[in-house]
């Protein structure tokens, strides 16, 4: 058993959701905000300059570099992106204070986390859901997870699919919005059915988008998430789920992880998805903006996975990749689709 500190931003329940299965692996874990303070005024300001808010982190470093000192934890897991707040001199307080192993994990491009990238020497090991980070810094590739929720969904539900298609998540990022709303449109000309759930952070993102952006005029968003088993329960009665990464990233979004969990075809913007392994079965559709509708995607059967594919995408494998060095992923090869 290992004495865990889970450094990480609360935000989706990711933190929640990987410390939980850390735990039922049989280690001792704590907690811990990779900020000081999650209120609106420290992320609108920080969200202008971590600069502004320079004193109330450089406390929080000093802080948590005593309470790592104190614990004398065997592993530190951090886990996030833009969030990563410290600079170099405040993270290395952190560092030196413990002798545990340090583990970084990034959700986020590094062109996102230049205060983390500061500090990226730091860790014994980081690892990152983009391939080409991966490739430019040494990072070691591990792609984000499916959580138990979506496992075991049945290929198809009794009471039969209510949907063709849906889409569940936040749509601020505007060319993200623009894809996956011009996707479903697509599909609803089409005569196919397609649920959404357009999730906005707060009413004033809302107002600023439809102010600045026209696309954003007309639809109808959501300020509260979807809890996973309602997700789940979505996913279970939909032939296939919509995705696109934000602007500039490749990394797999979780809502791809979650459809390969949920056995589930996708059409996803993100063509460099292809070089996935789950890729293989034909369930993927890859949309350029372009294409007609595919009538025969929608209406051939779900090819199941193999079971060692399916399994390295749970949040079971990500955990014991987190903690092994010697437990890799290997389920990506840009070399195998290059022509």
């Amino acid at each position: 058993m290992s004495r865990i500190l889970l450094i990480s931003p609360s935000f989706f329940g990711y933190r929640q959701r990987v410390s939980e299965e850390l735990i039922r692996q049989g280690h001792a874990v704590e907690c811990m905000d990779d900020r000081p303070r999650e209120d609106v005024t420290f992320k609108s300001l920080a969200k202008i300059s971590y600069k502004l808010v320079e004193g109330s982190i450089d406390r929080y470093a000093t802080s948590l570099a005593r309470y790592v000192a104190d614990k004398r934890f065997d592993q530190v897991i951090y886990m996030g992106g833009m969030s990563f707040c410290w600079t170099r001199s405040q993270f290395e307080r952190i560092r030196h204070a413990s002798d545990a192993t340090f583990t970084a994990y990034l959700w986020d491009s590094i062109a996102n986390c230049q205060r983390f990238k500061d500090s990226m020497d730091l860790f014994d090991r980081v690892l990152s859901f983009e391939p080409e980070d991966c490739e430019q810094y040494g990072m070691e590739l591990r792609p984000l997870f499916y959580s138990d929720a979506y496992r075991g969904l049945p290929l198809t539900p009794d009471d039969g699919f209510q949907w063709d298609a849906c889409f569940i998540g936040s749509v601020h990022q505007p060319s993200k919005f623009h894809t996956v709303l011009e996707i479903a449109r697509a599909l609803e000309r089409h005569g196919l059915r397609v649920f959404t759930w357009f999730y906005m952070p707060s009413r004033s993102v809302e107002k600023l988008r439809k102010l600045t952006d026209a696309t954003y005029r007309g639809v109808e968003f959501k300020f509260e998430g979807l809890p996973a088993d309602k997700v789940a329960g979505v996913y279970a009665h939909s032939r296939c789920i919509i995705d696109s990464p934000q602007q500039g990233q490749l990394g797999l979004t979780m809502r791809t992880l979650e459809t390969v969990g949920a056995r589930r075809k996708l059409i996803t913007a993100n063509h460099d998805v292809a070089h996935y392994d789950f890729h293989a079965n034909g369930d993927v559709l890859v949309w350029d903006g372009t294409q007609s509708v595919d009538d025969e995607f929608f209406a051939r059967p779900f090819h199941p996975l193999p079971d060692d594919v399916y399994r390295s995408y749970s949040i079971a494998e990500f955990a014991r990749t987190l903690l092994d060095d010697g437990h890799t992923y290997h389920g990506y090869d840009r070399k195998e689709h290059q022509k």
